[in-house]
């Protein structure tokens, strides 16, 4: 089934159903690219994973990093946001931070 956009503004429940039952829904949109609604499959995703890693065991595969991760107390700090944004312009010191 094709819509247009403004179809899908006020019938995305009926079109979400449409979905749900096996039907492919594009929605058209003028001088851009058609979009697609798919029901997402997170069991279908595992098994992908699953096929392109067999060697990892399953249990595995999501969360991996859990605990492995540690962020320093002041990783959101303003001096730490200014640094990061210096380093992105490429400027050689980070401005200063006046604090409040």
């Amino acid at each position: 089934m094709k819509v247009n956009v403004q179809y899908a503004e006020t019938h995305l429940s009926d079109l979400a159903s449409a979905v749900d039952n096996g039907e492919e829904v594009e929605i058209t949109r003028p001088d851009k690219p058609a979009l697609r609604l798919v029901v997402s499959n997170p069991a279908h995703e595992l098994e992908e994973a699953q096929w392109q890693y067999p060697e990892i065991p399953r249990s595995e595969i999501f969360g991996c990093l859990r605990g492995k991760i540690q962020l320093a107390d002041d990783w959101d700090s303003p001096e730490t946001n200014a640094e990061i944004a210096a380093l992105f312009e490429g400027e050689e010191e980070p401005p200063e931070i006046i604090k409040k």
